[in-house]
């Protein structure tokens, strides 16, 4: 899965790149944007480890891209949109931090303006596209329910609505995706918060903010970029205390990559042993047999059951897959089982 991170100059894009991947971006120039993979955050796989102490502890990672910040009218290139479109998703990263480079308040900070004003670029960009497709009439490929569904979308551009806030059936859904309209990619806004915002819970502009992401479809995750700076240099121990001094459980880069999986419909399984506990990623609802070619494409070729159990009822029982067994707690499920999240698996195979 690739995520491309997008925003304005000093909304703390690279920053949140930086902390999900360890990965500090060089300067904007030409070329293809930074990306790098970035570990998901999940205390379930540690909890595993620590039981297992297994030689190698594997977590599941997603790929990010760090896109130049955009100028003031978030004006999208034909390069660029190219680019975007390659991402499964993206995440927006809001300024409403007040950052002392930048004159306070003679320079008012405007949360919602920035992401409108992406948001109706992307909107433009797949106007455009829409109009282009629609004007080549002879197009013999075309259907004319393929025809009406485009001036559905058209429809709904005109009336500054994302693509993906419209309500499509899976065999519309799959014509879409061939066309890649910008707007139709899952986004996730993410605002950067200062302490003392954090502490309050509140910034200029939060209302209107998510008035507006509410209505376009979009989720929010609010952070504060500079604090996650510190706590990505403590320990386990010393980052639960520091977060609770600030009435959180969670860091926000946790949040942040917890929330991409959502967006992407993701999922994660667990599988164990002494050599390695590992975390997997598949979309929610994939079926065992699938999820086994995950780990090794033999294990889906000659895949005859998975022994299954969630996480908490694995712990409810000591975190010992020999009391498991012992109990009948290990399911045997089949080839078309769609694996649910936090599950651990066991493949039976024969190749």
């Amino acid at each position: 899965m690739k995520v491309g991170i997008v925003g304005p100059a000093l909304s703390g894009k690279s920053t949140l790149f930086s902390l999900l991947t360890g990965v500090e971006p060089g300067p904007a120039g030409k070329g293809a944007p930074p990306q790098a993979t970035a570990r998901v955050p999940d205390p379930r796989l540690i909890r595993l480890s620590e039981i297992f102490r297994p030689k190698k502890t594997t977590h599941a990672v997603i790929e990010f891209v760090d896109f130049a910040p955009f100028g003031g009218n978030c004006e999208i290139s034909g390069e660029v949109a190219g680019r975007l479109k390659a991402c499964d998703a993206l995440v927006m990263v809001i300024r409403a931090h007040r950052d002392p480079a930048v004159p306070w308040p003679s320079s008012p900070v405007r949360p919602e303006s920035s992401f409108l004003g992406f948001l109706y670029e992307m909107i433009l960009n797949d106007l455009c596209q829409a109009e282009s497709i629609l004007s080549r009439n002879k197009d013999r490929k075309r259907t004319p329910e393929e025809t009406r569904l485009l001036e559905r979308c058209r429809a709904l551009l005109e009336d500054t609505r994302p693509i993906c806030a419209g309500t499509w059936s899976e065999q519309e859904a799959a014509y879409l995706r061939g066309i890649a309209f910008l707007s139709a990619r899952p986004l996730l806004v993410a605002v950067n918060l200062d302490e003392e915002q954090l502490l309050a819970r509140d910034y200029d502009g939060r209302k209107e903010l998510l008035s507006a992401c509410g209505e376009a479809g979009y989720p929010v995750v609010e952070f504060c970029g500079s604090l996650e700076k510190e706590i990505s240099r403590l320990g386990r121990q010393e980052q639960a205390e520091f977060l609770a001094g600030y009435g959180l459980t969670e860091s926000g880069i946790t949040r942040v990559a917890a929330a991409v999986y959502d967006l992407l419909s993701l999922c994660t399984f667990f599988t164990l042993g002494e050599d390695e506990v590992r975390a997997w990623t598949v979309r929610e609802g994939t079926p065992a047999r699938k999820a086994a070619g995950r780990i090794h494409s033999d294990m889906e070729r000659g895949f005859i059951r998975a022994e299954v159990i969630g996480f908490e009822e694995f712990m409810a029982l000591g975190g010992s897959l020999k009391t498991a067994r012992e109990q009948g707690k290990l399911r045997l499920e089949g080839k078309d089982y769609p694996v649910r999240d936090g599950e651990i698996i066991h493949v039976r195979f024969n190749v």
